[in-house]
């Protein structure tokens, strides 16, 4: 029964979100009116089985997933957020708007994590919005764009 309740506590432990800048972009997007936060099952133990078996180059993520109608949220306001809460070192790679206003945007901002980057993604179109943060690879981070792309890409380990 002890080692029971000590694996539960373990894996509570390990399914609770570690990144404190994480939880403060999630925490700010949450506050936001018209969405409210879409709770996923068993998302703590996939976290688990990451952490163990790293597969495609991924050691660690996080996922935060919103619903509701807020096709007001701002995306140059949820960019001022990721700059303020990402966390140090973090360098924005992508920032895109749609055509037709503010209705759909994505973020993705990164920084080096020793041989990985730690990329925190954020996208909203009208209806959903997610945010994603990861530690993954940088051989399989360049290997998985270069796969995208018909020419060569080159991932920088220094975002300076």
């Amino acid at each position: 029964m002890n080692k029971r309740l000590v694996l539960l506590a373990l894996l509570i432990a390990f399914a609770l979100p570690m990144r404190a800048d994480f939880d403060a972009v999630v925490h700010e997007i949450e506050s936001h009116r018209d969405l409210h936060r879409v709770r996923i099952p068993f998302i703590g133990l996939a976290r688990f089985c990451v952490w163990i078996v790293h597969p495609k180059g991924v050691h660690d993520f996080q996922l935060a997933t919103f619903e509701g109608e807020a096709s007001d949220i701002d995306g140059r306001f949820i960019g001022n957020l990721l700059t303020r809460n990402a966390g140090q070192g973090f360098r924005p790679l992508v920032r895109a708007y749609s055509k037709r206003g503010k209705q759909e945007w994505t973020y993705i901002y990164a920084r080096p994590a020793g041989g990985a980057f730690e990329l925190m993604i954020a996208t909203h179109d009208s209806h959903d919005t997610t945010v994603v943060r990861a530690v993954v690879d940088v051989e399989r981070l360049q290997q998985a764009i270069n796969d995208g792309h018909h020419g060569r890409v080159r991932v920088m380990a220094n975002l300076q």
